[in-house]
């Protein structure tokens, strides 16, 4: 009895903090947000976790129908050949856009889903050895556009709101940044200083996943928690403290906040309601955990495991219920980076 006291005491502890950081979030006058930021440790030891890692599990099609963009793993290896490909979520339509040598990932819609931005790395998996550059495409794989030129090493790009810019992680050596750029390649920008990688050869291991919020600022991690930009670059704020966060996705309406937080033995990605008022729900457990919220923000696409060998595209209610796996996408060639197409 007193352990069950004790888990649900923190998970109140939990939604109160979220109450906190998504008061930054949405509130118009941000300047409090980030000197009141509360001081909590990672919600990963907070958070109970009921779902089994369901990689080998029997599970049926998804019943919410969609299109989700991801990154295919063509040759397995850290140097392999990684594509991106379309799928439906029944499984059918799968279509490869891209089709080199070279490792492409981070597919990410516009908001009106007639393009894609993604990232290109020459040499494997980016690191200060290899280079990578920003593209763009048409939905159908046509039109292709390289918007970065050397030296400007760019990934995980993200669009915003009205489709007219890309914010990225620029990186050169072991140094890296979030920098913004137009659609059609011009007006580059720094957002926020030059940040030295803790862990050399990933370059960008201090800057990860920008993602612009609805509210026109862009959310990005760093060193584990979670901070924000204007596209200015003015009013940097630091939203989280000692959470240690793997990844982060804000629903389309920023009313939930999925994250990837460490757990023993596999990441967890938890789903947040982003005003508090109830608890974290997991939704699955897995290393190396990529997703995508569907555009209404019911459901996730989720690629649960694996720089190696990738793993199977899962969807899942936002609620934890419902896990189902889009059929034909497993290992060896399995599915990373999930995005899902605007409706």
């Amino acid at each position: 009895m007193k352990g069950a006291r004790r888990d649900w005491a923190l998970f109140v502890i939990v939604a109160l903090a979220v109450v906190v950081v998504f008061a930054a979030l949405t509130l118009q006058g941000r300047g409090a947000a980030s000197t009141n930021a509360t001081r909590s440790p990672s919600p990963s030891s907070r958070v109970a976790v009921a779902t089994p890692s369901p990689d080998t599990t029997p599970l049926p099609a998804p019943t919410v129908a969609g299109t989700i963009a991801f990154e295919r793993i063509v040759t397995p290896g850290l140097g392999g050949d990684r594509d991106i490909f379309l799928v439906n979520s029944d499984g059918t339509g799968l279509r490869r856009l891209t089709d080199d040598a070279d490792w492409e990932e981070s597919p990410s819609w516009s908001p009106d889903g007639s393009r894609i931005a993604w990232a290109v790395s020459y040499g494997g998996r980016p690191s200060a050895s290899s280079t990578a550059t920003v593209w763009v495409m048409n939905a159908d794989g046509s039109g292709k556009l390289r918007l970065t030129k050397d030296p400007v090493h760019g990934i995980h790009p993200t669009w915003s709101p009205d489709g007219t810019q890309i914010a990225f992680v620029r990186y050169w050596l072991y140094e890296g940044a979030i920098f913004v750029i137009n659609a059609d390649g011009s007006g580059l920008r720094r957002l926020t200083p030059a940040a030295t990688a803790e862990s050399p050869p990933m370059a960008d291991a201090e800057y990860v996943s920008p993602t612009w919020a609805p509210d026109g600022r862009i959310l990005y991690l760093q060193g584990g928690d979670l901070f924000a930009v204007t596209p200015d670059g003015s009013g940097r704020e630091r939203l989280t403290k000692g959470w240690q966060i793997d990844d982060f996705a804000l629903s389309p309406d920023g009313q939930r906040l999925a994250l990837s937080v460490p757990g023993a033995g596999s990441d967890r990605i938890v789903s947040i309601p982003a005003h508090g008022g109830g608890r974290p729900v997991t939704l699955m457990r897995g290393p190396s955990a990529a997703f995508s919220w569907t555009p209404d923000g019911k459901a996730l696409a989720i690629a649960s495991s694996g720089w190696i060998t990738g793993s199977r595209l899962y969807v899942v209610n936002a609620d934890g219920s419902g896990l189902s796996a889009v059929p034909g996408l497993r290992w060896p060639h399995g599915a990373m980076d999930p995005a899902w197409r605007p409706w």
